[in-house]
Formats: structure tokens, sequence, C-alpha cells
């Protein structure tokens, strides 16, 4: 064993034998095992040839970086795509490509179809619907206003204004905006959900339930529209009427306590007692810290002690 050795780290000669340099603390090398010379000393590279190296090694990395990054495609912003804009559907890999067939010899192409919205009615949208959540219904209805100046007959915005006409009460003028769109876009449920509840508030029931039930017919699995078909019937005096109606709008929602009570009172009013109080009681089950909770038991306990009512002859 040699008598001292140094320290690597920090070139202190240390007495061998220890394990540590006194001075750092650093573990030193074992004198009984040769040290390898560096790697490039072994190639017969200076240190000087070994930064040359070095350098032409850095600069073919980058080199390789940035053709990677000038070829990798671009991603695609969905926001910027233009409104009615289809996204292509992904090719089959396994599919190899079709030749191209020759156009037909008429092909007229409706190039107004394809036209995104002006910027200024989109922008008049989006200011609508920020300012219309925020409660400013005054600058919602100006720029839902200004967007039909550019674009008259868009069912979207002439519907946009006329939930606001409706929160600013103003219902008659709502109601020719709900029409309109309805003119333009028949098939959309939530024109006529709209329109039925603007001339319910106005006491028009009969119509209200007809555009409640276009609703119904168009978007069939809405409990929301169902329920409030069923309550504007029930406020017709048309309990009959009604029950199937709740009925549905709890299939769709069985959640709902409020619809069990609602369907309770019209089976009451046809003189279903044991019918209206199963239904009662469903509620309290539903919602057992109800304010009338009392009450409703109370009413329970007076319709399970009534005689049953006899059905009509027919």
């Amino acid at each position: 064993m040699a008598g001292y050795v140094v320290c690597a780290s920090c070139g202190a000669r240390i007495k061998a034998g220890r394990e540590h340099c006194l001075r750092c603390f650093e573990p030193l090398p074992d004198p009984d095992i040769p040290v390898r010379p560096p790697i490039w000393e072994s190639l017969g590279l200076s240190q000087g040839k070994l930064l040359i190296v070095g350098i032409v090694a850095s600069l073919a990395v980058l080199s390789l970086v940035a053709v990677i990054w000038s070829t990798w495609p671009n991603p695609v912003d969905e926001l910027a795509r233009p409104a009615g804009a289809r996204t292509a559907a992904p090719a089959r890999a396994a599919t190899p490509p079709k030749a191209a067939e020759p156009a037909p010899a008429d092909t007229t192409v409706n190039a107004a179809a394809y036209q995104p919205a002006p910027a200024m009615a989109v922008d008049s949208n989006r200011t609508g619907a920020a300012t219309f959540n925020a409660g400013d219904f005054a600058s919602a209805r100006a720029a839902y206003e200004r967007s039909l100046v550019q674009r008259p007959d868009d069912p979207e915005t002439l519907n946009n204004l006329g939930q606001v006409l409706v929160r600013m009460n103003q219902p008659a003028d709502a109601i020719a905006r709900f029409e309109r769109a309805i003119a333009l876009a028949p098939a959309k449920a939530a024109y006529h959900f709209n329109l039925a509840h603007t001339v319910a508030q106005l006491g028009q029931l009969d119509r209200a339930v007809v555009e409640y039930r276009e609703a119904v017919k168009l978007f069939p699995d809405d409990y929301a529209t169902q329920f409030n078909l069923a309550m504007t019937l029930q406020a017709k005096g048309e309990a009959q009427a009604a029950i199937p109606e709740f009925q549905r709008a709890i299939t769709l929602a069985p959640g709902e306590p409020s619809f069990h009570l609602s369907l309770g009172l019209s089976l009451e009013k046809v003189g279903r007692a044991a019918d209206a109080a199963r239904e009662y009681r469903q509620y309290l089950e539903m919602e057992p810290t109800s304010p009338d909770a009392a009450k409703l038991k109370a009413h329970i306990e007076v319709l399970s002690s009534a005689p049953p009512v006899k059905p009509s002859a027919s």
C-alpha cells in the first residue's frame, strides 16, 4: 500500500488508508486499484481536440432538432374553423386511394352557402351572449339587433333576441321574434319551447299547449318540456289530460320530487285520492325537509281515511 494518496476533488495529499479526505470529506481513491485514464486519453485525444469534437456533435444535434421542428405538422385550431365547416373524416389506412373520377357535366355550386358568417355579426352575437349572462339585457338587445342588421334571417339570433325581450318584460315583441325564428327553422324544439313559455305568461294557454306539444314531438327526451306541457294542461283545468304528461315527465326524470307532487294534485282533482296520496308520500320520501311536510302529511291522512270514489258509469 502506498504511503499517500491525492484527493481528486481538492488535491490534498492524504495518508493512505483513509476512506474520505480530511479537507473536503470526498471519497479517496484506493491506492491498490489503478486509476483508469479518461476515455479521450485512451483514444489519444487532447483536451483541445475533445472540445472540437464536442462542438461538432452539438451542432449535429441542433441541426436534427431544426429539421424535425420544420417538418412537424401544425396543430389544427377547432375555434378557427368557419361556421358550418365540416370536419373531414379520417381516411382508412388499409384502403388504397381511389382514382379521381371526372366531374359531371353540370356541376353548379352555391358559393353563398359556403361563405362564413360576417365577422361583425359573429362578434355581436358573442357580445350579446356575454352581456345577457351578465344580466345587462339592454346591451344584449343592442348587440343582437346589430347582428340582425348583417343577418336579418338568422333564426338563432332572433331567438336570442326574443329571450332578451322576455327578460325586459316585452313579451309581445319577443313573440314576434320567436315566431320568425320558427318560420325559418321549424324543426328547432327550443324555439317552440320559448314561444310556448312566453304566450303562457300572457294567459294564452291553448296556444302554449300547442307549442309545447310541438317541442315535445321534436325533442321527446326533454323532461323540462314534458313537465311544462303537463303544468299548462293542469293550469287550463284539464287534470285528466295532464296525468299522462306528468307520468311521462317522471319517467324521463325520476329524481325530480316536484313532479310527484304535481301529479298528485292532478290525481286528486279527478277523484283518485289513493293514487294522489301515494304520489304525495313519494314526494315526502324524496323531500323529507320540505317546509310543507307537516301539512302534506296531515292531508295524506285525510285522503287515506276518505271513502273510495266510485268511477262514473260510462
